[in-house]
C-alpha cells in the first residue's frame, strides 16, 4: 500500500507543564454518571505540589461554562457499527473523535478516511486491545510507537492523541507517550455501552452523565467483543440508535459535541494523575478511581 504523505491535524499537543490547565483529584473525573458538577478548589497537595503533578497528568474533560462536550468513540472502526455512528452524527451536524484501533484501521481504511472527510478526528486506542499496563515498558512503548506510524500511515496526517485502552496506564508510559508526540486523553462521563444494555437505556445513561467540558465515553465497536450480534439471532446493540437517542437528549438539553483537539484549542484542560502499578496478571477492566 503507498503511504499517504503525513499532514499535520489541528495542534493538540501542549507542552508537558501544561501551566493553563486546572489540576483535579482522580474522583473529580471518576464521577462518570454524575452530571453536572462544578469544579472543586484546589487543596493544598494540588497547590503545592502542582509542578510535579501536572508533568504526569492526563487530560479528562476540559474547563467550560459552554454546554459543548465531546463524543469519544473507541475501538472502531467497523463496518457494522461505524457507519450507523456516523450517520446520527451527520444528522445532527456534530463532530466526534474516534480513538481506532490500528488493526482495525488497517482491515476498514476507507471508514477512517471517511471518518476524517466528515470533519471528525481519528486519534489512537492501541494496535489492538491489549491492556498495555501489563507489559514491560519497552514492549508497551514499542507498541505505541508502531500504532501511532501505523495509523498515521492510514489517515496521511499526524496522530496528536492517544487513549489507553482500558484508560490503563502507568507513569513512565505516560511520559514515553508524551515524548513520542502525542497527548494522553481518557474521559470524565460514559454510558457504560459494554453491559448488555439497549440503545435507550444506554442513551438515558449517557445524557444523565453530561457536564459542560466533559469527554463522554463511548464504542462504535467492542474490542472485547461486548454488544456484537448474537451469533443465533443475529441482533446486537443499535449503537447508531443509541447514538441518535443521545444527540436528541442533548439537543434538548442545548448540548452540542466538537472534537477533542477542538476543544483542547479552546478551553483549559482539565487534568488529573492517572496511572496505575504494572500488574502482568491484570488483563481487563477499567483502572480504579484513586
Amino acid at each position: 500500500m503507498t503511504e499517504a504523505p503525513v499532514r499535520t491535524a489541528p495542534a493538540a499537543r501542549r507542552p508537558l507543564l501544561d501551566l493553563s490547565a486546572k489540576l483535579v483529584r482522580r474522583g473529580y473525573v471518576c464521577a462518570y454518571e454524575e452530571g453536572e458538577r462544578a469544579l472543586p478548589e484546589p487543596d493544598d497537595v494540588l497547590t503545592y505540589g502542582r509542578p510535579a503533578l501536572l508533568a504526569v497528568s492526563t487530560v479528562a474533560c476540559v474547563a467550560t461554562d459552554d454546554k459543548v462536550v465531546s463524543l469519544t468513540y473507541d475501538d472502531g472502526p467497523d463496518p457494522s457499527y461505524t457507519p450507523q455512528v456516523l450517520e446520527a452524527l451527520a444528522q445532527y451536524k456534530v463532530r466526534a473523535t474516534f480513538f481506532v484501533l490500528v488493526e482495525q484501521a488497517e482491515k476498514h481504511p476507507d471508514l477512517v478516511r471517511r471518518i476524517i472527510a466528515e470533519g471528525h478526528e481519528v486519534a489512537l486506542h492501541g494496535i489492538d486491545h491489549t491492556r498495555l499496563s501489563a507489559l514491560p515498558l519497552q514492549e508497551a512503548v514499542g507498541r505505541i510507537r508502531d500504532g501511532k506510524r501505523r495509523l498515521e500511515r492510514i489517515t496521511g496526517r499526524k496522530v496528536l492523541l492517544f487513549r489507553p485502552t482500558y484508560g490503563a496506564q502507568t507513569v513512565a508510559q505516560y511520559l514515553a507517550t508524551r515524548a513520542l508526540g502525542m497527548e494522553v486523553v481518557v474521559w470524565s462521563a460514559w454510558a457504560r455501552d459494554w453491559d448488555g444494555s439497549d440503545a435507550g437505556t444506554i442513551a438515558q445513561r449517557a445524557i444523565g452523565s453530561l457536564h459542560k467540558g466533559g469527554f463522554l465515553l463511548l464504542h462504535d465497536y467492542s474490542g472485547d467483543g461486548v454488544g456484537a450480534p448474537d451469533p443465533e439471532t443475529g441482533e446486537g446493540l443499535d449503537r447508531g440508535e443509541a447514538t441518535r437517542l443521545l444527540l436528541a437528549g442533548m439537543k434538548r438539553r442545548k448540548f452540542t459535541s466538537r472534537t477533542v483537539s477542538e476543544l483542547l484549542a479552546q478551553y483549559p484542560a482539565v487534568r488529573t494523575v492517572w496511572a496505575e502499578k504494572r500488574d502482568p496478571n491484570r488483563l481487563t477492566g477499567m483502572p480504579a478511581a484513586n
